[in-house]
């Protein structure tokens, strides 16, 4: 796996984290009280920053990253 920085906003990281505690794209909205529109084009950006194309990926790399 590569070793490269990944440039995050607040908001993107408060997704990643509720993403790796399994959280829906509805559940991450709830929480954050923004839409779900607004999490799916916040999702985008991360798995476009991840070069990964799905939440699972996402997750397996993100924890990967984090574990460093």
């Amino acid at each position: 796996m590569e070793d490269q920085q990944h440039q995050f906003t607040d908001k993107e990281l408060e997704v990643i984290l509720l993403l790796l505690e399994g959280k829906s794209t509805q559940e991450i909205a709830l929480r954050l009280s923004v839409s779900t529109r607004a999490v799916e084009h916040r999702l985008t950006h991360i798995f476009q920053e991840l070069s990964v194309g799905s939440r699972t990926e996402a997750v397996l790399k993100l924890t990967y990253l984090f574990k460093k």
